[in-house]
């Protein structure tokens, strides 16, 4: 069953085609990969799918429901999350916090029970900060609970912003570059990070640079180029698909 469906997308900014007639679907329970060169238009989807930009042509579903016109709450009340390709942590609150803020979407409280600080409050904001700690344990970074954001290894704040998408019990997870700047061992343990996350529940459709990473990881990939789809299928058959090597390698002399 396809949780995530797009048909003919197209996104301009003035006379600048970023990507024109993308289409494909993500099944549940998938890992699911993006590629392209630099400029490719892979994080203009991403802005697409949770209503940074707003799409010009087609149509984008999650689990059937049409996302055109939804605000980016909507888009998360859907079961969509994300992180982002440069760190967006509040590097002055501790890594429990930074979770913790995660969780608004799914907390039933209103202002005048915390105004209030009524049973209903204290109850939901002790659950919070017991699944926050949790998901610190699940992203493989306990221990760090109370510690400012801004003072964790760059490794770390990489867990650390899963754990908070992660928060808002998405029934899909989007990953912007996951593994950049990470070391090789880092890299080995965010593969298992990545198939958990699957494994327990979440479909994840992530965008990388790191082709070992993505041919050892996706089920099925996508190729962007220039905005325009080129390929999509297997990893074996996307590394031996003619335009994917002309697209990272150029075209034979």
């Amino acid at each position: 069953m396809s949780l995530l469906a797009l048909s003919g997308v197209g996104k301009r900014f003035g006379a600048l085609s970023a990507l024109s007639n993308v289409s494909f679907e993500v099944e549940e329970g998938a890992i699911f990969g993006i590629i392209g060169p630099n400029g490719a238009g892979k994080s203009t989807l991403f802005n697409l799918l949770t209503a940074i930009y707003r799409f010009d042509e087609g149509s984008i579903s999650v689990g059937g429901v049409s996302i055109a016109g939804l605000s980016t709450q909507r888009i998360a009340r859907l079961g969509v999350a994300r992180t982002f390709q440069n760190l967006r942590l509040f590097g002055n609150a501790s890594a429990l916090a930074n979770v913790m803020v995660g969780e608004h979407l799914i907390l039933g409280s209103t202002i005048f029970d915390s105004l209030l600080n009524t049973g209903k409050e204290r109850r939901e904001r002790a659950e919070a900060e017991r699944r926050a700690r949790e998901l610190l344990r699940f992203v493989g970074i306990s221990g760090v609970e109370e510690q400012f954001a801004r003072n964790l290894p760059y490794g770390t704040q990489r867990r650390l912003e899963i754990a908070r998408a992660l928060a808002a019990r998405p029934r899909l997870l989007l990953l912007d570059e996951p593994a950049a700047g990470l070391n090789p061992s880092e890299k080995h343990e965010l593969i298992s990070l990545i198939r958990a996350i699957r494994d327990a529940g979440t479909t994840v459709l992530l965008i990388e640079h790191d082709m070992g990473l993505v041919m050892n990881l996706c089920e099925r990939i996508v190729v962007l180029d220039y905005g325009e789809m080129i390929a999509e299928g297997a990893p074996q058959e996307i590394r031996e698909h003619p335009r994917v090597i002309e697209a990272y390698l150029g075209a034979p002399a």
